[in-house]
C-alpha cells in the first residue's frame, strides 16, 4: 500500500456511497458558510469603502463637524491659507429623494462648479460629460443628473423633476447629464451636482457649509498638514483623512466578522460531528475486515493511514459541494449583512458586488479538509489498533473508547477554561476572551452529551417501554447499546439547536431592550417624521417650520421636536438626542427611564440646558459619572454639560448624550427636526388628526405619520431586519441538525438489518418497526432539545451580559426568546420524525430472508 496510492480508500467507499453522502452534505454546509461568510464580509467593507473613495474623490483631507453639521463657510478660506494646502473645495452634501412610490435616495453634492479646481477633486471632465457653458447653472433650482438617473425616468435637459428637500418638495430644472465616472458613480448614478449657492438654499442656509474637501500639495506631508488645519479650525470641527474613515469602517466591519466566525465555529462543529459520528459508525461496521488485513501482517499504521485517505476522498467532495454552494449563499446574505452594517453604523446602505476571492475560498477548503481528517483521526486509529482476535470476535460490537475519567478529567478542564475565559473578558474588556469562552461553550456542549445520555439510559428505557410499548422499548435499547453514536448525535444537536437559541437569545434581547425604552420615551399620540431614511434607521430631518403648521391643526394643543444627529466625543462617534424643553416637562410625551444615581431635578436641569443625561453605554465605553461635568466641542465653541443622570438608549454604540434642542440649536446652527412629537386634545378623534395633517402636509413635506406604537414596531422591524442575515445562517445550522439525525437513523437501520431480519421473521409487524425507527429519532430529538436549551441559555447569557456590549457597543437586557424556543421544539420534533422516515421505511420493508443474509 504505497503512500500516495487510492485503491484501498476507493475500494471501501465503493460500497458505502449511500452511507456517507449525509457526511459530505455536512462538511459541503461547513464549507459554504465559511467560504460565503468570508466573501459577505470582504464585499460589504469593499462597497463602503468605495462610498468614501468616490465622494471623497483626489480630496486627501475631509473637514466636517459630525453628522452633517453646518458650520460658516468663511472655514474654507482660513484652511486655504495653511502651508501645504493647494486648494479647498466648500461643499454642501445632503440628500434628497425622489416623489412617487420609488422615494430614492439621490446623493446631493453642492459646490462652487465655476471652479475648474473643484469640479477635478471629483472626476468631473468633459469625458463625464461636464462642461459649464449654461449660465443657468448658477440658478438656485438648477441641477446635473447623471445619465442613468435621466434614462431610468425619461428624463431630457430642461426637464424639470420634483424632490423632497428638508423644506418639502422643491422642484428643479436638469441642466445637465454625467456620464458614469468619477463621483457620478456614486449610489449606482443616483446623484445630483448643483451650484453651492443653490444647494443652501435648498438643504442648508446660505452662508453655512457641512464638509471642506482638502486637496493637499503633492510635496506636503498628509498628517502635518492635518495637525495645522485643526490649529486654525474652530472648535467643534475635525479633519480627517479618508483613510482613517475607512480603517473606522472597518473596525465597525470587524464587529460583524467576529459574529460571523463564532457561527463558523458552530456549523463547523456541527458537520466535524456528523463526520465523526458516520466515520465511526462505517469504521466499527467494517471492525472485522479491517482485523483481518491487521492478521495478515498489514501494520496498524498503515490500516490508520488507509482509514485517514478515505476521509481526505469525503472531504474533496464536501469542498467540491461546498464552494459553488458557497458563492449561491454569499449572494443571498449579501444585501441581508450590507443591510445589517449600514443599520449599525447609520450609514446609507451602498450596492455591494459580490467578488470571489481565492483567499476565501482557500480558507474554507483548507478547514473542509482539516474537520474531515480530524473527524476520521480517533476513529481510525480506535478501529486500527484493536487486538486481531478481539476484532474478529467483537463484531458488530461498539468499541470502548477513552476511560471514563480521562472523559471526565476533558470535561473539568473545558469547565475551567470557560470560566477563565469569562473573568478575563469581564477584567480586560475584551472581545476576544469573549470568542475564547463561546468556542469552549460550544466544546462543553459536545462533550455534555454522552454524560446526559449515560444519566436519562434507565429512565429512558421504562419511559418509552410505558409509552410506546414495545417499539418504545426496542427503540430505546438500541440507543443505549450505542452510547457514543447516541451521544454524538445529541451533541451535534445541542450544539446546532444551542446555536440557533443562542442568536435568538441576542435578537430577542435587542428587540425587547428597544421596546421596554422606548415604550417610556415615546408617548405622544402622533409622530411625524419624513417619509424617507437617510442613513441606517434615521429619517431625514426636515425644517422645524413644520412644527409651526403641526400647532395650527386643529384638536392638537401640543408638539415638540427631536433631534438626533451623529457627533464625536473622546476620539470617536457618539449621537445627540436633542428634544425641545417642553418634552422634559411634560410626561405626557414620554420620559427615559433613569437608573442610578441622578441629580436632584435632573429633568428641569436638563430642559434648562444646564445638565444632559448620558446613556449606559456611554458610560461603559467613556468613563462619565452622574455629578461630574462634561464638555462638547461644537460648532460655536465648548460646551459644558453636567450629567444629570443615565438613561438607555440605542442610537449610538458607543453612546448617545440627551440634551435640550433649544441648547443644540444655538451650538449647533441647526433648525432641523427629526421626528416632531404631537398630542391631542382629550377627547379628540386621532385619525381625524392623522388624516388632516396628511393632507395638509403630508405630501408636501414627505411625511410619515405614526401613532407611538407604530414607531416603536417600526425600531422593533429594524432590529429584525438587522438580525435577518444570521437568520439565515441559523437556518442552515439547523439543516444540518437534520442532516445528523438522518444519518444516525440511517446508519442505525443499515446496521441492523440482520436484527430487524430476527424480530421480523418471530412476527412483529411492519408497523411497529417503522415505529421503533421513528422514536428513536423523536427520542434524539428530545435529548438534543435539552442539551441545546442549556447551550442556548448559556451562550446567549454570556453574549448579552459581556460580549455583544463589547463587540458592538449596545447594552442590553437579557429576554429569553419563549416564543422562538417553542416553535424551534416543534421544528426539531418534526423533523426528526422526517429525518427517520425513510429509514423507518427502509427498516419496515426488509424481507426477512434478505435481511438475515445481509452482511
Amino acid at each position: 500500500m504505497r503512500l500516495l496510492s487510492l485503491r484501498m480508500p476507493l475500494r471501501f467507499l465503493r460500497g458505502n456511497y449511500g452511507r456517507l453522502s449525509l457526511t459530505v452534505i455536512a462538511l459541503a454546509c461547513g464549507v459554504a458558510q465559511v467560504a460565503a461568510n468570508d466573501l459577505v464580509s470582504r464585499a460589504a467593507l469593499q462597497a463602503f469603502v468605495d462610498v468614501i473613495d468616490t465622494v471623497a474623490g483626489r480630496a486627501s483631507l475631509q473637514i466636517s463637524s459630525g453628522d452633517g453639521g453646518l458650520f460658516a463657510d468663511d472655514v474654507a478660506t482660513s484652511v486655504a491659507a495653511v502651508p501645504g494646502v493647494e486648494f479647498v473645495v466648500p461643499v454642501v452634501s445632503a440628500t434628497a429623494f425622489a416623489t412617487g412610490a420609488s422615494g430614492e435616495l439621490l446623493a446631493v453634492q453642492g459646490m462652487d462648479v465655476t471652479d475648474d479646481k473643484a469640479v477635478g477633486v471629483y472626476e468631473l471632465s468633459e469625458e463625464a460629460g461636464w462642461t459649464f457653458d449654461d449660465p443657468k447653472l448658477l440658478l438656485p433650482d438648477a441641477i446635473v443628473v447623471t445619465r442613468a438617473f435621466a434614462d431610468a425616468r425619461g428624463h431630457a435637459l430642461g426637464d424639470t423633476v420634483d424632490l423632497d428637500t428638508p423644506r418639502g418638495t422643491h422642484r428643479f430644472a436638469i441642466r445637465g447629464m454625467l456620464e458614469p465616472h468619477g463621483v457620478a458613480r456614486l449610489y449606482q448614478g443616483n446623484l445630483i451636482v448643483m451650484d453651492l449657492h443653490g444647494a443652501q438654499r435648498a438643504f442648508g442656509s446660505l452662508g453655512f457649509i457641512n464638509r471642506v474637501d482638502v486637496v493637499a500639495e503633492r510635496s506636503a506631508d498628509a498628517g502635518r498638514v492635518a495637525e495645522a488645519i485643526s490649529a486654525v479650525l474652530p472648535p467643534g470641527l475635525r479633519v480627517e483623512a479618508p483613510t482613517q474613515r475607512k480603517a473606522d469602517l472597518n473596525k465597525a466591519m470587524r464587529a460583524f466578522g467576529v459574529l460571523l466566525s463564532a457561527l463558523d465555529i458552530v456549523g463547523l462543529g456541527a458537520a466535524f460531528l456528523i463526520a465523526f459520528n458516520g466515520l465511526s459508525t462505517v469504521f466499527e461496521g467494517r471492525a472485522w475486515q479491517l482485523g483481518i488485513l491487521r492478521a495478515i501482517g498489514v501494520r496498524m499504521r498503515v490500516v490508520w493511514r488507509e482509514l485517514v485517505k478515505e476521509s481526505l476522498l469525503l472531504g474533496v467532495a464536501g469542498v467540491v459541494l461546498g464552494i459553488p454552494s458557497g458563492l449561491g449563499l454569499a449572494r443571498v446574505l449579501l444585501p441581508e449583512v450590507t443591510k445589517s452594517a449600514a443599520l449599525n453604523a447609520k450609514l446609507a446602505t451602498p450596492n455591494a458586488t459580490l467578488a470571489v476571492h481565492g483567499s476565501s475560498l482557500v480558507l474554507a477548503a483548507g478547514l473542509g479538509f482539516l474537520a474531515a481528517v480530524l473527524a476520521a483521526a480517533l476513529p481510525a486509529w480506535r478501529a486500527a489498533r484493536g487486538e486481531v482476535v478481539e476484532t474478529l470476535r467483537d463484531r458488530g460490537v461498539e468499541r470502548a473508547g477513552q476511560s471514563a475519567s480521562a472523559h471526565w478529567l476533558m470535561r473539568a478542564a473545558v469547565g475551567a477554561g470557560i470560566a477563565g475565559a469569562i473573568v478575563l473578558q469581564l477584567k480586560l474588556d475584551s472581545v476576544a476572551w469573549g470568542v475564547v469562552a463561546t468556542g469552549l461553550l460550544i466544546v462543553g456542549t459536545a462533550l455534555a452529551g454522552r454524560p446526559l445520555v449515560d444519566m436519562v439510559s434507565g429512565p429512558l428505557l421504562r419511559g418509552w417501554t410505558w409509552m410506546a410499548g414495545p417499539a418504545g422499548r426496542f427503540a430505546a435499547m438500541h440507543l443505549s447499546r450505542n452510547p457514543r453514536r447516541t451521544s454524538l448525535t445529541v451533541s451535534m444537536l445541542g450544539v446546532g439547536l444551542g446555536c440557533v437559541l443562542w442568536l435568538w437569545t441576542v435578537a430577542q434581547s435587542f428587540e425587547q431592550s428597544v421596546i421596554d425604552v422606548t415604550t417610556q420615551a415615546m408617548r405622544s399620540d402622533l409622530v411625524v417624521s419624513s417619509v424617507h431614511i437617510e442613513s441606517g434607521f434615521l429619517e431625514t430631518p426636515v425644517d422645524e417650520l413644520l412644527m409651526t403648521e403641526l400647532h395650527d391643526i386643529a384638536g392638537v394643543v401640543s408638539v415638540t421636536g427631536n433631534r438626533v444627529v451623529d457627533w464625536h466625543y473622546a476620539g470617536g462617534p457618539i449621537a445627540i438626542d436633542a428634544f425641545d424643553p417642553v418634552y422634559f416637562t411634560d410626561v405626557t410625551f414620554g420620559q427615559w427611564p433613569l437608573f442610578g444615581a441622578r441629580i436632584p431635578g435632573v429633568w428641569e436641569a436638563v430642559a434648562r440646558g444646564e445638565a444632559a443625561v448620558v446613556t449606559n453605554n456611554f458610560v461603559a465605553k467613556l468613563g462619565a459619572k452622574v455629578g461630574e461635568a462634561l464638555t462638547l466641542d461644537t460648532p460655536a465653541g465648548p460646551l459644558a454639560l453636567l450629567v444629570g443622570g443615565v438613561s438607555a438608549d440605542f442610537t449610538s454604540p458607543r453612546g448617545s448624550i440627551i440634551m435640550s434642542r433649544d441648547l443644540y440649536k444655538r451650538y449647533w446652527n441647526d433648525a432641523r427636526v427629526t421626528r416632531t412629537f404631537v398630542r391631542t386634545a382629550p377627547g379628540t378623534d386621532i385619525a381625524t388628526v392623522r388624516a388632516t395633517i396628511a393632507g395638509a402636509m403630508g405630501r408636501r413635506y414627505g411625511l410619515r405619520i405614526l401613532s407611538s406604537a407604530e414607531l416603536i414596531d417600526y425600531f422593533a422591524s429594524q432590529v429584525r431586519l438587522a438580525f435577518a442575515g444570521v437568520y439565515i445562517l441559523a437556518g442552515l445550522v439547523l439543516f444540518v441538525a437534520v442532516v445528523g439525525i438522518s444519518d444516525t437513523l440511517a446508519a442505525g437501520v443499515i446496521e441492523r438489518t440482520r436484527e430487524i431480519g430476527a424480530i421480523r421473521v418471530v412476527g412483529v409487524q411492519r408497523r411497529y418497526v417503522h415505529r421503533m425507527v421513528l422514536i428513536e429519532g423523536m427520542v434524539l430529538g428530545v435529548l438534543g432539545l435539552v442539551l441545546a436549551g442549556a447551550a442556548g441559555i448559556a451562550l446567549g447569557t454570556l453574549w448579552v451580559a459581556a460580549t455583544f456590549p463589547y463587540l458592538f457597543g449596545w447594552v442590553l437586557s437579557l429576554h429569553l426568546p419563549y416564543g422562538h424556543a417553542i416553535r424551534l421544539a416543534v421544528v426539531t420534533l418534526v423533523a426528526a420524525l422526517a429525518a427517520g422516515h425513510l429509514p423507518a421505511r427502509r427498516a419496515a420493508g426488509l424481507e426477512p430472508a434478505v435481511a438475515l443474509r445481509y452482511e
